[in-house]
């Protein structure tokens, strides 16, 4: 009874919540790298107030799609590879800024990454470690 309940009065509220709001996307100026995952997948520390609730935030980098670490053949591992080494480069390199952030599909950081004013999805696609990417599905 209790369960029925408990849905019944978040279908009521549902309307009047979160779900109806626009977000606005977010940048973030304080960040500090924490790994890196593959070639547009990593982990950053957002600047935080209180450090017991400062954890390791995914980002995906905007707009790309990178070979994947798992699975694929050994061609596609070594590209992986190959991107995740050149992401983690590039983002040593200088001071890490996070523009036009909004939330992926995973509700992950979905956004721009740019470090000395060089966008990082672009980079990827200069150097040929990315295939530019929409969100959609993905072209085999």
């Amino acid at each position: 009874m209790r369960q029925y309940l408990l849905a019944f009065i978040l279908l009521l509220i549902a309307p009047l919540g979160v779900a109806q709001q626009e977000v606005k996307p977010q940048n973030f100026n304080k960040v500090s790298l924490a790994s890196v995952y593959d070639g547009d997948t990593f982990k950053v520390y957002l600047a935080c107030r209180y450090s017991i609730f400062c954890k390791a935030m995914p980002v995906r980098v905007r707009g790309v799609d990178c070979p994947e670490m798992r699975g694929g053949t050994e061609e596609t591992k070594a590209a992986a590879k190959a991107a995740k080494a050149f992401t983690k480069k590039f983002l040593k390199s200088g001071k890490i800024l996070l523009r036009n952030c909004g939330r992926d599909k995973y509700f992950w950081l979905l956004c721009d990454v740019k470090v000395n004013g060089n966008d990082l999805g672009t980079a990827l696609i200069e150097a040929g470690h990315a295939v530019p990417y929409d969100g959609g599905t993905k072209q085999q």
